[in-house]
């Protein structure tokens, strides 16, 4: 008797998935990596988490910072930071961020407004080129980017990504063969990618510092992506101050 009523529960469960491929956008695929954040000095910081949803063509993600160091039991740093950004079609349509470091908030706000994409910080407002990218990597997509913008600060920058061949190297004493890429710009960085395009980890230098985000959680990559072409926008990028 029991398995006769578990036909129609089980019957109903291939049709709420069949519903779910065909109605994308009602069924939104999260996915959540979060990272340990390292200093040569100070050792681990911290964490940095990206929550990444999808549904369709849209993508939505939900950045969060928490890292403070400590001396003799006295926190000397800290910085925390909120972030959200909001793609359509592989174009940044949306971004806003709050970071507060020792105290002190900078936010950032953006929104995509014809060919351009507008940014609004403590120092006034500029416009990026229409396909920038923010320095959050957590899509392969990221690889792609010419201009990108500072989710900390909002200054954006033209930047150049090279690399790709595998590398062995090691994390938390665990060695791994991973895709390598180099970031050059006003600012330096490496991200590292596994075969399955999953960011397993990136450094950045702050100040002549690098520091090291290495995954934690569990390398799932993105089944569905909104992110896999690539915007091209229809004219020129600009990039100046606006009047």
């Amino acid at each position: 008797m029991a398995r006769a009523q578990s036909l129609p529960a089980a019957a109903a469960l291939i049709f709420a998935s069949a519903l779910c491929a065909f109605a994308t956008p009602a069924c939104a695929e999260t996915q959540t990596y979060q990272y340990e954040v390292e200093h040569p000095t100070f050792g681990h910081i911290g964490t940095y988490t990206n929550i990444i949803e999808q549904s369709g063509d849209r993508t939505h993600v939900e950045s969060v910072l928490h890292v403070a160091v400590r001396l003799l039991g006295i926190t000397v740093y800290r910085q925390d930071a909120t972030r959200s950004e909001d793609w359509h079609n592989g174009r940044l349509v949306a971004f806003h961020g709050v970071t507060t470091t020792n105290g002190t908030s900078i936010d950032v706000a953006g929104e995509a407004r014809g060919n351009t994409f507008v940014i609004t910080t403590p120092d006034g407002t500029t416009r990026a080129p229409a396909d920038v990218r923010t320095s959050n990597p957590w899509s392969p997509n990221f690889l792609g980017a010419h201009v990108v913008m500072s989710t900390k600060s909002g200054h954006i920058e033209d930047v150049r990504i090279s690399g790709g061949d595998e590398t062995p190297v090691t994390f938390d004493g665990k060695t791994q063969t991973l895709h390598q890429y180099l970031i050059d710009g006003e600012k330096h960085g490496i991200v590292w990618l596994d075969d399955r395009n999953v960011p397993i980890a990136f450094k950045v230098w702050e100040d002549g510092t690098p520091i090291q985000l290495v995954l934690i959680s569990p390398a799932v990559p993105l089944r569905r992506t909104a992110m896999q072409t690539q915007y091209e926008p229809p004219g020129n990028p600009v990039n100046r101050p606006v009047p």
